[in-house]
Order: structure tokens, then sequence, then C-alpha cells
């Protein structure tokens, strides 16, 4: 009788356990889905000539080493940054 009483009680202390932890699992993956950025059209561009078309998006040459002639960085298309704003100056009296 008492075997039976520890056997019921260890598996109900097992269930709680075991679902205290999928709980915890389901709360930490809904901030991740939230943090991630979609990615910019700029970035997926791979030509000079399709990244110059675009309005919003930049060109950055490739840099080359003096010394050696290697290639240190590839080139690649970013999107422009945005303009700061300007300040309207305050009304003189």
């Amino acid at each position: 009788m008492r075997s039976i009483r520890w056997t019921l009680g260890t598996l109900a202390v097992a269930a709680l356990m075991i679902g205290v932890a999928a709980h915890a699992q389901e709360k930490k993956a809904e901030p991740a889905a939230k943090t991630a950025k979609p990615k910019s059209l700029c970035n997926s561009i791979t030509e000079e000539a399709a990244c110059k078309a675009n309005a919003t998006c930049a060109w950055v040459a490739a840099l080359m080493d003096a010394k050696t002639g290697k290639q240190k960085r590839k080139a690649y298309c970013r999107t422009k940054p945005k303009p700061p704003t300007k300040k309207k100056d305050p009304a003189k009296k």
C-alpha cells in the first residue's frame, strides 16, 4: 500500500515538473519573435547597377589592400541613412 502512494506521488511530481518546464519554454520563445527586424531590400541586392537604380540604396565599393592588391572587403549595397530633420528657428519678437 505504501509503495502505491509513493508511486502516485512521484508521478504527480514528475508531471508537474514537465508542465512547468514546457510552460517556461513557451514564454521564452515569444520575445525573440518580436525583436526580429525584417531585412532591408537593399541588403539582398548584389549588383551595383540594381543598387544604384533604387533611390533608397547606396553602393559601397570594395576595399582593396594597397600592398598586396587583395580585396579586404567585398562591395555591397545598403540602405541610405535618413536625412537629419531641420529644426525651425524660433519666432523672433
